[in-house]
């Protein structure tokens, strides 16, 4: 038999073998490129042969005048290909468009309806008899369709109930009727009957068609033409419903535009109202947030806010004037803000940008307010679960989506932009700047906000915080302050020296600070906490401080979980180092303060490195009511000079142990009047002080011990201070009037800060005046240390603006003539002296003496020959010497030093 169109060759025979081999899922057996490539060479006509026998099939296209052809045989192990043409690939595309146009032919000639199952042979070998094709649907009508490959075409194995016998005699004439729907899956078409009353449908495909009767040759040429239209305009038939459905969202406009008229010349079409909204090709949708004041009595999800604050986000979805409803809106977020038919609305889709910031807001609201977020993709927040106020300030940091505030919210964002009103009486010791800081403080708690007080090392920042607990406490409820192991001495001493009516403990081993609700202060070293993590789902602080902030720069590590997990009414942080350019430290921080402004960690990295100067910003303006910062050049004025202040050190568990035994033998062999010790005994005597005072320094200046230089608490604490004087860019000078202390110092400056550069000016230096010159000339910050037989007269050290005195020294007046190599004539900038002081040792108690008794101390210490007696102030040689209670405090690995 042949055909027209590309010629056909074919017997009864060979189709029914082709006919069964296509029931399988040939597609299989070729690559994507290769099913891509023979669906094209399909589609523009290039076959001009086909040949089919009983075991093989002939496939043959001619290009520039050039003949090739493919042969493709099917056994029992499966499909193969051979061919004329050196090109694989081409050759099994060419395979693969030959079985396109066998599957075409078996359409043709067997004449599988939609809805109806193919035609089984007849008993005798032979095939049915085919349709003629007098509709005007015959071969080649699909030209140009995109074909499923193999016998997974819908459109051809659909099972029904269409008749499948012979056709019936002409009876009275059927209309054929698609009606067109919209739905959220796509464009739909039921195929349908119309009787000659123009009352009565039957169904003309689906598993409702059955007993319909036989139709007539004539309908059944409208089929199957409906059939081969269908397929080519990309249609796909649903056997379950009976209905054909175009998916494609980029097709369904065109259809209508283009194609759909040329339907109506060859059917009756019933189009929904609905349909024509689909015409208007994709329409987008704008977003907007509308802040409300939640409903009374529902709490922050974050904790913190003042009472009616706490706010509820409803999110509005628009497509011009219209509003989506929830179903509508839902169905578009599953398609992920994707192009979507909404039946009463058409094609609609999210622009790019704002499902970014809408997806990324629904994260972190799920991540930071405890799953505020309601599931499954809803448009509203859980009407129970209010979002922490402050909130809104991400939202406005957003121009990509709009954000509009209710009365009572806009009037709350005034409040936290106003200047803060002046609070209750705060204590006179405050500096102006200071009483600043409180006062910003005190306006952050009163609107439920949290803050980062940044301001540079030496101004006072644990003075204003413990200002700030002074004035407004929070009834029943403790408070907890976590720093460095370092740094609890000196927040304890602060709290004895300027507010000793504020109860205070330490947290240390054992310690359990949920069974005590009075508003004590608990002092709680990084380590500690982290160790006390299980107690802390048992307890609401009034307040939680951190300070040295960067110490929780690292959102992975366990101790920052840990900070997290602290809850808090009101939260500071506390850091001395800038921050400009350390832009995850801002985001760790802030999830500790104001959990979920910055957003998420994924969001707020991708940020920066698709957009680090817009970024970077938006978020100074996002952030500036939530940070303080003051440097020193900033507040000058406000500053005397000079800045002195002792700076009290731990001892580590190596020192306590090395001090208390030095101690009971010098007890044992001086006895313990200090007056004859002195008089009698004074080379032991002096001999014993030295010992403890190099103990205070570093237990590795014993002649005895060697330890590494964790085992020192001043060198600790020095790196933990000089981690945020070297990050702001100062010089810094550090005395000492052991050379073997400076030794060590430098180790750990080098171990700890190796790019800062370092000099070096001891009784050993030749050129005295080489480093000096050098360190005054130094770009940005550098350490000089400078030994006391060097501090003499002759050098000027004015470049430095902090000074740390390691070993403070018994004689006022050289340890002034040292301080003043910095705070000299030429010196524009205040300088900061810490005297470094160990907890609850001879260091301590001779400090507080030259403190009340400055006139009476010079006297006293004049010299080591000279006439000065220590037995007019202190009873006995224990109290002078031995350890009290507050250097009994726990040994901690020291934390990392780091600057970047």
């Amino acid at each position: 038999m042949q055909s027209h169109g590309p010629k056909r060759v074919y017997t009864p025979h060979s189709l029914e073998f082709w006919f069964n081999q296509l029931e399988n899922d040939w597609a299989g057996a070729f690559t994507p490129g290769e099913l891509e490539r023979g669906r094209q060479i399909y589609r523009d006509g290039e076959v001009r042969e086909l040949e089919l026998t009983d075991h093989d099939a002939i496939v043959h296209r001619r290009v520039e005048k050039r003949d090739e052809y493919a042969v493709i045989e099917w056994a029992a192990e499966g499909l193969t290909v051979r061919s004329s043409s050196t090109d694989r690939e081409l050759a099994r595309a060419l395979a693969v468009a030959g079985i396109h146009e066998i599957e075409e032919l078996v359409a043709d000639e067997i004449s599988p309806l939609p809805g109806e199952p193919p035609r089984s042979v007849n008993g005798s070998g032979g095939v049915s008899t085919p349709v003629p094709r007098g509709n005007g649907f015959g071969h080649g009508v699909a030209r140009g369709a995109a074909v499923s490959p193999g016998r997974g075409d819908d459109n051809a194995d659909a099972a029904g109930a269409a008749a499948a016998g012979t056709a019936s005699p002409a009876g009275p004439a059927r209309t054929l009727v698609l009606a067109f729907k919209t739905k959220t899956a796509g464009l739909t078409f039921q195929a349908v009957w119309l009787d000659a009353d123009k009352k009565t449908r039957q169904p003309a495909l689906g598993p409702d068609a059955n007993g319909n009767g036989h139709v007539s040759s004539s309908e059944r040429a409208k089929l199957i033409g409906l059939a081969a239209y269908a397929r080519k305009a990309h249609f796909h038939y649903r056997q379950e419903a009976g209905v054909y459905l175009m998916e494609s969202l980029v097709e369904i406009p065109n259809f209508l535009k283009t194609v759909l008229p040329a339907w109506r010349r060859l059917f009756t079409i019933e189009l929904d109202d609905k349909s024509a909204n689909l015409l208007k090709g994709t329409r987008t949708v704008e977003i907007e947030a509308v802040a409300e004041r939640a409903a009374p009595g529902a709490g922050s999800a974050a904790g913190g806010g003042p009472e009616g604050a706490a706010l509820n986000l409803r999110w509005i979805f628009r497509a011009g004037e219209r509003m989506l409803t929830d179903s509508e809106v839902n169905a578009l977020l599953k398609r992920g803000g994707q192009p979507v038919i909404l039946p009463n609305l058409g094609i609609v889709a999210l622009p790019a940008e704002k499902w970014t910031s809408f997806n990324a807001w629904q994260k972190n609201v799920e991540e930071t307010q405890g799953g505020a977020a309601a599931e499954g993709g809803s448009t509203r927040l859980n009407a129970d679960t209010a979002l922490s106020p402050y909130l809104i300030f991400s939202l406005f940091s957003d121009a990509r989506l709009k954000l509009t505030l209710s009365p009572e919210i806009e009037a709350w964002r005034q409040s936290v932009l106003a200047p803060p009103p002046a609070p209750p009486e705060l204590p006179e010791l405050l500096r102006p700047y200071q009483r600043r800081g409180v006062e910003w403080l005190h306006h952050l708690c009163d609107v439920g906000c949290h803050g980062l007080l940044a301001d540079e090392m030496g101004l006072g920042k644990t003075l204003q915080v413990l200002a700030l607990l002074a004035v407004r406490p929070i009834a029943d409820r403790p408070t907890l302050i976590v720093c460095p192991a370092s740094v609890v001495p000196v927040w304890r001493e602060e709290i004895a020296k300027f507010f000793p009516a504020l109860a205070v403990d330490v947290l240390k081993t054992g310690h359990d600070f949920t069974q005590d609700r009075s508003p004590v202060i608990w002092l709680a070293s990084y380590t500690q906490l982290r160790k006390h993590r299980a107690l802390l789902d048992g307890v609401d602080f009034g307040y939680a401080v951190l300070d040295e902030g960067q110490f929780i720069k690292n959102p992975d590590a366990k101790i920052t979980q840990t900070c997290f997990a602290v809850r808090a009414k009101n939260r500071v942080v506390l850091t001395g180092t800038p921050l400009e350019n350390r832009q995850l430290d801002l985001w760790s921080i802030f999830r500790f303060l104001l959990p979920g402004l910055l957003g998420s960690r994924t969001t707020f990295e991708a940020a920066l490195n698709s957009d680090r100067a817009g970024t970077l910003t938006r978020l100074r303006t996002q952030l500036a009511p939530f940070i303080l910062r003051r440097t020193k050049n900033e507040v000058a004025r406000e500053l005397p000079p000079k800045v002195e202040m002792d700076l009290i050190c731990p001892l580590t568990d190596v020192q306590r142990a090395e001090y208390a035994r030095i101690c009971t033998e010098g007890l044992e062999r001086l006895g313990d009047d200090v007056g004859a010790a002195m008089r009698e005994k004074s080379f032991g005597f002096l001999a014993l002080l030295t010992r403890l005072r190099q103990t205070c320094c570093d237990p590795d200046m014993l002649p005895w011990l060697k330890a590494p230089l964790t085992d020192s608490g001043k060198i600790n604490l020095l790196l933990e201070k000089l981690t945020e004087i070297v990050s702001g860019g100062h010089k810094v000078v550090i005395f000492s009037q052991f050379v073997m202390l400076l030794d060590r110092v430098r180790a750990a400056l080098e171990q700890h800060f190796p790019e800062l550069p370092r000099f070096e000016l001891t009784g050993m230096t030749l050129d005295r005046l080489k480093p000096v010159q050098s360190f005054q000339g130094a770009p940005g910050a550098a350490a000089m240390l400078v030994s006391l037989k060097a501090a003499g007269t002759g050098i000027t050290l004015h470049a430095a603006d902090y000074v740390f005195v390691l070993d403070p020294w018994w004689n006022p007046a050289v340890e002034a003539q040292a301080v003043d190599r910095v705070h000299r004539i030429g010196q524009t900038n205040t300088v900061f002296v810490y005297r470094m002081v160990t907890a609850g040792t001879i260091e301590e108690r001779i400090q507080a003496l030259k403190a009340s008794k400055k006139d009476l101390f010079d006297k006293l210490i004049g010299g080591l020959g000279g006439d000065f007696d220590l037995s007019q102030h202190f009873t006995s040689l224990r109290s002078l010497v031995t350890l009290t209670a507050t250097a009994e405090l726990e040994q901690e690995p020291p934390e990392p030093y780091t600057i970047d």
